[in-house]
């Protein structure tokens, strides 16, 4: 009987023991953030971002999308695609962020950055905050051809007074046929027709000497 009563005591001292603390995030760990594993997951599945998917995965998408971006350890193309779905929740935040990408990242040589950037000049060109404009025509000093096309889309997306003299100005200088022609089309869009070609002035006839006595 004394066997009974000792096992039912141990039972009830098991029972109310507290049970171990459940393992907490730990802050400093930015894939620990609220929604942002499940977005990450998205993106490395999809090209392009739906909204309403977004907002369905994480309670503050475009926290977890700038986290994402930046996050060196993110594959470079989940991370394009996190800077480029950021304009489905534009905000100043947004922006700001964008703003201080492409700064940050005018000159970048390396080939994951650049694609970012690139990514980041449409879409501050599609939100059209003040001065953007200018911000994005600091883009006009990379190496890369395909930077300063998006460049070129982005600023040209602004509808900015600024665009057209911007734009402008990169095609005097500009030497890649293709940034050269989506410099003009989007002047064409501005209402702003680009300059013509220099014609070559034709060489003069020169008469022939005529000999006589």
């Amino acid at each position: 009987m004394s066997l009974t009563y000792l096992a039912i005591a141990f039972s009830i001292v098991v029972s109310a023991s507290p049970a171990p603390p459940a393992s907490t995030p730990n802050p400093n760990d930015g894939r620990s953030s609220d929604g942002r594993s499940r977005v990450e997951a998205y993106l490395a599945a999809h090209d392009v971002a739906a909204a309403a998917d977004l907002q369905g995965l994480a309670r503050a998408p475009e926290k977890a999308l700038m986290a994402i971006a930046s996050d060196v350890r993110v594959a470079g193309l989940v991370r394009s695609r996190a800077v480029a779905a950021l304009r489905l929740v534009a905000s100043h935040e947004v922006q700001s962020f964008l703003t201080k990408l492409v700064q940050t990242k005018a000159k970048a040589t390396d080939a994951t950055d650049r694609l970012i950037v690139r990514r980041a000049a449409v879409v501050l060109g599609w939100m059209a905050g003040a001065g953007t404009a200018e911000q994005l025509a600091l883009l006009f000093d990379n190496d890369d051809a395909e930077v300063r096309l998006d460049a070129a889309i982005g600023i040209g997306l602004t509808r900015s007074e600024t665009a057209a003299k911007l734009l402008r100005r990169q095609l005097a200088v500009e030497s890649t046929p293709r940034v050269r022609d989506q410099i003009e089309r989007q002047m064409r869009a501005l209402g702003q027709a680009p300059p013509e070609p220099e014609k070559t002035p034709s060489p003069k006839k020169i008469e022939p000497m005529r000999g006589g006595w």
